[in-house]
């Protein structure tokens, strides 16, 4: 009978093109002969395995287009397509909580860093300030760029950033929306709404300020936008700008300063409330109000949705997210450290841990068919293609996945709120008064869980009923994660923003209640880590409040280049491990007040040990009854989503 072996290389090549990168790292394992044969045909096997993994959508397209598409610093120079797959399976892992990531800080000077965006496509980090003023960082220096001043920028100015475009509120109903100088033409300026002289002398001052000979960072007014009333919030998702007042919305085209579309009734009939959030996709808006979360379609304005606030329950299917892994690293972990959590599906509405629950914030995916909702009382509500429950295909509850932290066991403390969310390439960001999450919707995607058997329902990590899957319920494979270091409840309730690229996550945090400060140790002890390798250095008060200090530090969980161990016999891939060296994976910009801290940690080396290894999520973990943190009460920042004057 004939072995695979005598099987021809085109054959063989169609077979292997089928398996994951932890199967082919196993067959190199097998025998010299096959560890020989995919090393003669590297290229064939593992371009397959990245189209396999959705690392590219289709085998047409060559590595250097595929560099060119990510734009990614850690991609730059891979020089085939091992590496290629091997850095990008690696950053997926380290987002699901296989990191101990490095950290980097920005914002030594100027001071009280308000609002963050970011910019990995030109290495860009722009910041607002509590005190006013804008300021561009250069995201692998921290070097300042560009920098208006206070005189130039509202106090607690919110921003947002997308393809080039800038924008910031004024005072009042103005919206001032900037370009990126390196993208600039006069050609395209727009004939309405344009800028006023005091956009111009800023930029004249700021041009000044700050001579560069490449204008690298520089940004130029573009438009001057007033809205026919005030704003309660706002959001820009390229081109689109939505800016929502108490009873209309009014969405404009920034490249023309152009309004498209001017939606009624945001609130429903009695516009009664306030605004908390908006969102804004190609086909629709949405707008949390302290009644419901509504939305709307831009095609005739209608609202298509509505879920009510102050429910109990949203969903079927409701996952306890287990702390214990967290809590095992409560004290010692590192400001980038990501740990993985597990969750247990429940009946009970203990995850409604509030006395009230409104819809605090919502965010739709790029292709704007994937919603995550957040609820005040720290609930994340997660709907894959929520146009199947507008269009009566699935109902809400059957749809949505409900997802809550289980209730601390050992205090009476049972309330915790929500302060922020966000959503991008696939993952959420969700922070609360108990802590980071992050949230992977789909790890079958790239492959960190066997998307067959997950289909055939071998691997169900979270013990959803198959019935509920078949039902229509989203996301039963989310992965969760948690980053213990923030645990302490004071520092999180002082987080002003949170942002996420492809490998950073961004954290604007108050460094004074960092863990090991002088002002910690003098309020005596509570739930929350204390200083480890690697974490940011104490502080102490400041002299004055003008000086409080804010400083923007970034976990980077992009994979580095390194020595070609990942596919030597005989090495034991550990998942999870702290301290065995850098590895691939987002990083973490945390924005602190603290007047001495220094950059704590630089971006990931040239040494990465970490191989692919078997993530199948077969394993059964016993749960624990000790999943809560005892900490103490901090009121919810209510007017962190608000346009503040």
């Amino acid at each position: 009978m004939a072995s695979i072996d005598s099987l021809p290389t085109e054959l063989l090549l169609r077979i292997l093109s089928f398996l994951s990168l932890q199967n082919l790292r196993n067959v190199r394992l097998i025998a010299r002969r096959w560890e020989d044969f995919v090393a003669s045909n590297q290229s064939t096997i593992y371009h397959h395995a990245a189209l396999l993994h959705n690392f590219v959508d289709s085998l047409d397209v060559l590595l250097p287009e595929a560099r060119e598409a990510q734009n990614l610093q850690f991609l730059r120079d891979v020089p085939d397509w091992y590496q290629y797959c091997r850095k990008s399976f690696q950053l997926q892992r380290n987002w699901a909580g296989a990191s101990n990531a490095p950290t980097k800080t920005y914002g030594r000077y100027p001071y009280d860093i308000h609002r963050v965006k970011a910019d990995e496509k030109h290495g860009l980090v722009i910041t607002t300030h509590e005190f006013g003023g804008l300021t561009v960082f250069d995201m692998e220096s921290t070097e300042i760029l560009w920098r208006l001043g206070t005189g130039d920028v509202r106090r607690h100015a919110h921003c947002e950033y997308e393809n080039g475009f800038l924008i910031f509120d004024r005072v009042g109903v103005s919206k001032e929306v900037w370009r990126l100088e390196v993208l600039y033409d006069a050609a395209d300026e727009p004939i309405l709404c344009r800028p006023d002289e005091t956009q111009v002398l800023a930029w004249q001052n700021a041009a000044q300020n700050h001579p560069s000979p490449d204008r690298r960072g520089h940004f130029r007014p573009w438009a001057l936008i007033n809205t026919p009333e005030f704003g309660r919030a706002y959001r820009f998702v390229y081109p689109d700008l939505l800016v929502s007042g108490l009873r209309k919305a009014y969405l404009w085209d920034v490249r023309t300063a152009q309004l498209v579309l001017v939606v009624q009734d945001v609130q429903g009939e009695n516009n009664v409330g306030d605004i908390n959030y908006v969102e804004v996709s190609a086909t629709h808006v949405f707008v949390c109000s302290s009644s419901a979360l509504r939305i709307f379609c831009r095609e005739n304005g209608e609202m298509v949705l509505r879920i009510k606030s102050y429910q109990f329950v949203y969903s079927d299917t409701r996952l306890a997210v287990q702390l214990d892994a967290a809590l095992a690293r409560h004290g010692i972990a590192s400001p980038g450290e990501v740990v993985k959590l597990h969750g247990a599906p429940t009946q009970s509405t203990a995850l409604y841990t509030a006395s009230y629950a409104e819809f605090s914030g919502v965010h739709v995916s790029r292709d704007g068919k994937d919603m995550v909702a957040q609820l005040s009382d720290s609930r994340v509500i997660i709907i894959r293609d929520f146009m199947r429950v507008v269009r009566g295909e699935v109902p809400l509850r059957n749809a949505a996945l409900e997802i809550g932290k289980t209730l601390p066991r050992r205090s009476g403390l049972d309330e915790h709120f929500s302060i922020y969310l966000a959503f991008e390439n696939g993952r959420v960001a969700a922070v609360t008064t108990s802590g980071v999450y992050i949230l992977t919707l789909d790890p079958t995607r790239h492959g960190l869980v066997d998307a067959e058997r997950a289909e055939r329902g071998q691997i169900n990590a979270h013990r959803i009923p198959r019935e509920a899957i078949e039902a229509g319920l989203s996301c039963p494979h989310i992965g969760v994660a948690s980053m213990p270091y923030y645990s302490d409840r004071r520092l999180l309730a002082k987080v002003t923003c949170v942002q996420m690229t492809a490998t950073k996550l961004f954290l604007v945090w108050d460094a004074a209640h960092a863990p090991g400060t002088a002002e910690e140790a003098d309020a005596g002890p509570i739930a929350g880590p204390s200083n480890g390798p690697g974490t940011q250095e104490g502080v102490g008060e400041a002299e004055e409040e003008a000086e409080a200090e804010a400083e923007e530090a970034a976990v980077t969980m992009d994979a580095p280049t390194g020595d070609d161990v990942w596919d030597a016999p005989g090495i034991d891939d550990t998942e999870g491990v702290a301290g065995e060296g850098p590895v691939a994976g987002p990083s973490t910009s945390t924005t602190t007040n603290d007047e001495t801290a220094q950059p704590d940690g630089e971006l990931l080396n040239d040494n990465d040990d970490n191989e692919l290894e078997n993530e199948g999520g077969d394993e059964e973990e016993e749960e624990d009854d000790q999943d809560g943190i005892d900490d103490p009460v901090v009121p919810l920042l209510l007017g962190a989503r608000h346009e503040r004057e």
